[in-house]
């Protein structure tokens, strides 16, 4: 069973916390929001591979597209963290206040982000924004090279969009990603930024949970009120929901 808690955060006390502070505060739950759902829709879009083509191979590239969403939004995350927290004097006056396990976190964090690594670059140049022309024709000239594909230059059309796919346009895009993170498999590469999503995902998380409760400390006091509003008995494990690509649309004249 699952208790969902509402914690009541009146207005009125928000409207005297400082508005870099507030701003920051709420940021913070909404970049959460974002991590979390993104990151259970990449599980239960991985949760079954199907036996039949091209199922297989259109979820298998569905997963892959909700995956790039996801490290998109930690990106977008780190730079929220980079310019309102470490590059602001909020930092300084909560980097102390924030748990050891918050604080292993942003140290991992820096790490990673301090480097060259996949996550900006495949943000900036892949991701939230659409590749140049010169990349797309350096993706395609290496897709076209890579003869373990050549079954799959294809369309898939349905009579509703939602069951069509482009299949031809992800399998050069993702060719363009292997420049990006420095390999020449596109399995290897998957795995490898899949490795670093987990790992940056969890850090971010811990963090941002951890920054949190420093500001509610501060501007709340040491506790934190709650009821329960909801018993859920009913709900599904994280590992058995399946988002699959194919689904029925119904008629929009149910009587046809």
């Amino acid at each position: 069973m699952i208790n969902v808690l509402r914690i009541p955060l009146p207005k009125e006390r928000l409207l005297v916390i400082p508005k870099e502070e507030r701003a920051l505060f709420l940021l913070l739950g909404y970049a959460a929001n974002q991590i979390n759902l993104l990151s259970k829709l990449v599980i239960f879009s991985t949760n079954k591979t199907p036996p039949d083509q091209p199922e297989q191979s259109l979820s298998g590239a569905q997963s892959q597209i909700l995956a790039r969403i996801l490290i998109g939004v930690l990106a977008e995350t780190w730079e929220l963290i980079r310019a309102q927290y470490l590059s602001s004097p909020i930092g300084k006056e909560y980097s102390a206040k924030i748990d050891p396990a918050g604080q292993l976190a942003i140290a991992n964090l820096k790490t990673t982000f301090g480097r060259a690594n996949i996550f900006s670059k495949l943000r900036n140049e892949h991701i939230f924004h659409h590749p140049s022309a010169d990349d797309m024709e350096a993706a395609f000239q290496l897709a076209a090279k890579d003869t373990r594909w050549d079954n799959d230059w294809n369309w898939f059309f349905s009579i509703s969009g939602y069951n069509s796919f482009f299949f031809i346009s992800d399998i050069v895009f993702m060719h363009g990603l292997l420049n990006a993170v420095g390999e020449t498999d596109i399995i290897v590469a998957h795995q490898k930024i899949m490795s670093e999503v987990r790992q940056v995902s969890e850090n971010m998380m811990q963090f941002l949970m951890a920054l949190t409760a420093a500001f509610w400390q501060k501007h709340f006091g040491q506790e934190m009120t709650g009821e329960v509003v909801a018993n859920i008995v009913d709900s599904p494990g994280v590992f058995d929901v399946w988002i699959p690509f194919f689904v029925e649309i119904p008629p929009e004249n149910p009587e046809e």
